[in-house]
C-alpha cells in the first residue's frame, strides 16, 4: 500500500520573510553554533579557490525552497579548525546540495523530498569564483527495493575506480513504517498496542549507484543498482545520506546517516563490493550517539592533522565535527564527538520549532526568554538593551535538579511512533504557579505529558529549577495531545489559577489549580457561537500543535487568546471542507477576542493576523506566538518562534487584525 504524507501537498514557503525582524545576538556574542534551518544538509568546498574548508548548508525544501548558505572559512583555531564568517546566500541553487570535483573546480548536485528528479547545477564560472547554470534534470530509472521510494540525498563519487564518479543516491522510504498503511492524522490510526509495542514496521532508507558514461556536469546515467553491502542491499532506519572517505588501513568505506541518531559504517573490499555495515563508535568502543536525529554526514580532514573527518547535519539544523581518533583493532576508524561547530557571526537560532516564553528574569527591566524546540531542550537566553537596541545573549541550555533539560520520546511517546525516539518538542509558558514570589516553568512536550519545574528561588541568572514534576488530573498523570505550548490564567483576578491546553480530543480545556501538581474541575472554552474550541479537522497528533497565549491584547481588562497553529489548522473547524485551512495553508498566528465574562469567557471567532498589510504565513509546522511588551513601550508586542530556528519581533504598530 503507498502512502501519502502530509508533506506531500506541503506549499513551498517563499514568503513573506520575517528576516529582518529577526532577533540578533549582542555584538559581544563573537561565536555561536553555526546553523542551516530544519534538516541540514552540510558539504565543504573550497569556494574560493584558495584551499580554505568553506561550508554550505542547504535545508529542507518543502518549507525553505531549498536555500543553500555559505559560511567562509576567514582563519583557523589553535586546533586546526576552521574559523568561519557570516552567512551568504548562494542564488540559483536549490535543495540538498553536495559538490562533486571536476578538474580544478566543481559542481552542486540536488536531491529534494518534494520531486522524483536529481538535479546538476554545472558551475560555469571560474575558478575561485563560482555561479552556476540552468540545471542539468536527471531522471532516474532503477532496480528498486521498493516502490514508491523518495530521494533523501545525492552525491557523486567514485566507487569503482575508473576516474568517472557515479552517482550515489540514498532514498528514504515510509510505507512499511504506519501500521495499517494508517499515517498518525487518518481516522483509525493506531500506533501502539496496550502493551505499548509499535504495531507498524521500519523506516527503511536504501543506497542506489548509477554509473555514469558521462562527466560531471553533463551525467549520462545507466539503470541504477542497489549498492551490496554484505550479501544484501544497503539499508538504514530510513533517509540514508551517504559520504565516502578514506580512514585509515581501509581502501575507502561508506559513511550512512539515518533518521536515528547513529551512523554506519561499510568498508569497501579489494573486489570492490562493500562490507556489511557497522555502527560508528567512539574510542572507547561504545556507539557513538549524537543529540538528535535525520543525520547528513560529509566527508573532510576538518582540523588539518591529515586524518579524514566527519561533519553531519540534522534536523536541528546544527552541524556536528567529529573528530578522527584513528583506527580501532578492528581496523575501523572511531571517532570523538566535539560538538556544534562555531562560527564567528552567528545568527541566533533555537533549535527549530523554537517556543518562546517571555520574562524579566534580570529585574532590570528587560524580558528574558525561555525557549523550548524539537530536540526537546529549554533555553536561555539574557536579554541586554544597547543604544536603543535589544539584543541577546548566548543560549544557555537550563537544567533541572542541576542536570540539563532535554525531554525525548523515547520508543514509545511519539504518536508518531518509534522514529521520535529523540523528539521533545518542548512548549514552555512562565508563571508563578507556586506561589512562591518565583517564576517557574510549566511544559507540555512530544508526549502530550505536562511537567512543573519549580523554580529554587536562588538569585541567579539563569534561574535554577528543581526536578520536574507531572502535573495530575483525576489522579493520574494528566496527558492530552501533544506539542501544545499551555497557558496560565487568573481569570477573575482572586488568585485562582487555571491551566489551558488541548485536551486529549483536541478541545481547548482550563482546568483549576488545587495544587501545586494537582488539576481539578475540567471545563470547555467555547466560541462565542457556543461550539467547544477546536482548531483542525484532523484527528490523531494532527489536533495538536496549537500554541496559547493568554494576553489583554486591546486594554479592555479581559483575557484574550492569541494562538499560533500548523499548516493544516482549521479554525474553526469547517467538517465538510476543512477550510479555511488557516487561510494560507501555512503556519499562521491568529486573535480571539474575549467577549465573554470573567466568570464564562467566550472567544470571537479567530481573525488571523496581518503584518505589514500581508496575511502571516511562517512555512508548515507552527508559529508560536508570546506577546510582551518587549521593548517596554506600554504597548504588547509579538516575539514568534519561526520553524527555521529564528525568533522575530513584530512590533504592534506594524500588525493588523
Amino acid at each position: 500500500m503507498s502512502v501519502k504524507r502530509w508533506e506531500d501537498d506541503a506549499i513551498v514557503w517563499r514568503g513573506p520573510d520575517y528576516g529582518l525582524e529577526a532577533l540578533r545576538y549582542h555584538p559581544e556574542v563573537t561565536s555561536a553554533a553555526v546553523a542551516g534551518r530544519i534538516i541540514t544538509c552540510v558539504e565543504v568546498v573550497d569556494w574560493s579557490g584558495t584551499g580554505t574548508r568553506d561550508l554550505l548548508l542547504s535545508s529542507w525544501d518543502a518549507c525553505y525552497d531549498g536555500r543553500v548558505f555559505l559560511r567562509r572559512q576567514i582563519g583557523a583555531h589553535s586546533d586546526g579548525t576552521p574559523i568561519l564568517g557570516e552567512e551568504e546566500l548562494i542564488t540559483g541553487v536549490r535543495g540538498y546540495v553536495t559538490a562533486v570535483k571536476d578538474g580544478d573546480t566543481f559542481h552542486l548536485v540536488s536531491a529534494s523530498r518534494m520531486r522524483k528528479q536529481i538535479y546538476v547545477f554545472p558551475n560555469i564560472g571560474k575558478h575561485g569564483a563560482p555561479e552556476f547554470g540552468e540545471p542539468v534534470r536527471l531522471d532516474l530509472d532503477a532496480d528498486w527495493v521498493k516502490n514508491n521510494e523518495y530521494f533523501h540525498t545525492a552525491r557523486f563519487h567514485d566507487i569503482d575506480g575508473d576516474g568517472v564518479p557515479e552517482l550515489i543516491v540514498g532514498s528514504d522510504y515510509w510505507d512499511d513504517y504506519w501500521p495499517n498503511g494508517l499515517e498518525w492524522n487518518d481516522e483509525g490510526y493506531r500506533g501502539y498496542d496496550d502493551a505499548e509495542r509499535w504495531l507498524g514496521g521500519p523506516l527503511r532508507g536504501f543506497l542506489y549507484a548509477f554509473k555514469n558514461k558521462g562527466t560531471p556536469a553533463n551525467p549520462v546515467l545507466e539503470r541504477g543498482r542497489p549498492l551490496i553491502a554484505g550479501e544484501n542491499p544497503m539499508e538504514v532506519y530510513g533517509q540514508l545520506a551517504p559520504a565516502f572517505g578514506r580512514f585509515g588501513r581501509s581502501r575507502q568505506s561508506l559513511i550512512a546517516g539515518e533518521f536515528w541518531n547513529i551512523l554506519h559504517i561499510a568498508r569497501q573490499r579489494e573486489d570492490g563490493q562493500f562490507e556489511p555495515p557497522s555502527l560508528l563508535r567512539t574510542p572507547d568502543d561504545t556507539v557513538l550517539e549524537l543529540d538528535h536525529c535525520i543525520h547528513l554526514p560529509c566527508i573532510v580532514d576538518w582540523d588539518g592533522d591529515g586524518r579524514e573527518d566527519i561533519l553531519v547535519g540534522a534536523e536541528d539544523g546544527y552541524v556536528t565535527y567529529l573528530k578522527n581518533c584513528g583506527d580501532g583493532k578492528d581496523g575501523l576508524p572511531r571517532f570523538e564527538k566535539r560538538g556544534r561547530i562555531e562560527t564567528t557571526k552567528p545568527l541566533v537560532h533555537a533549535g527549530v520549532l523554537p517556543s518562546p516564553a517571555a520574562h524579566d528574569f534580570s529585574g532590570k527591566g528587560q524580558f528574558d526568554l525561555v525557549v523550548g524546540n524539537s530536540t526537546g531542550e529549554l533555553l536561555f537566553y539574557q536579554s541586554r538593551k544597547e543604544n536603543g537596541t535589544i539584543y541577546l545573549d548566548r543560549d544557555i541550555m537550563l537544567t533541572a535538579d542541576g542536570k540539563p533539560i532535554r525531554l525525548a520520546a523515547g520508543l514509545t511517546g511519539s504518536i508518531q511512533g518509534p522514529s521520535e525516539k529523540m523528539f521533545g518538542y518542548t512548549c514552555p509558558t512562565i508563571a508563578d504557579w507556586t506561589g512562591s514570589g518565583h517564576m517557574d516553568i510549566l511544559v507540555s512536550d512530544v508526549t502530550g505529558r505536562h511537567r512543573l519545574f519549580r523554580n529554587t528561588g536562588e538569585e541567579t541568572l539563569p534561574p535554577r529549577f528543581a526536578a520536574e514534576e507531572l502535573l495530575t488530573y483525576g489522579g493520574k498523570p494528566l496527558k492530552t495531545v501533544w506539542r501544545v505550548r499551555p497557558a496560565v490564567v487568573d481569570w477573575l483576578n482572586e488568585g485562582q489559577l487555571h491551566y489551558l491546553a488541548l485536551d486529549e480530543e483536541g478541545v481547548l480545556s482550563d482546568w483549576k489549580k488545587a495544587s501545586d501538581t494537582e488539576l481539578v474541575d475540567k471545563r470547555y472554552l467555547r466560541w462565542e457561537t457556543g461550539d467547544p474550541m477546536r482548531f483542525t479537522v484532523d484527528v490523531g497528533g494532527g489536533r495538536g500543535r496549537v500554541k496559547l497565549c493568554l494576553c489583554d491584547w486591546e486594554g479592555t481588562g479581559r483575557t484574550d487568546l492569541i494562538f499560533g497553529t500548523h499548516a493544516r489548522a482549521c479554525v474553526p473547524p469547517d467538517p465538510k471542507t476543512g477550510a479555511p485551512r488557516n487561510t494560507t495553508k501555512q503556519a499562521g498566528l491568529f486573535y480571539s477576542r474575549n467577549v465573554g465574562t470573567p466568570e464564562e469567557p467566550r472567544f470571537a471567532l479567530p481573525v488571523p493576523f496581518r503584518f505589514r498589510n500581508e496575511t502571516i504565513a511562517m512555512a508548515m509546522h507552527v508559529a508560536s506566538p508570546e506577546a510582551v511588551d518587549w521593548a517596554s513601550r506600554g504597548a504588547l508586542d509579538l516575539i514568534v518562534g519561526v520553524e527555521d530556528g529564528s525568533i522575530v519581533w513584530l512590533k504592534r504598530e506594524e500588525l493588523s487584525w
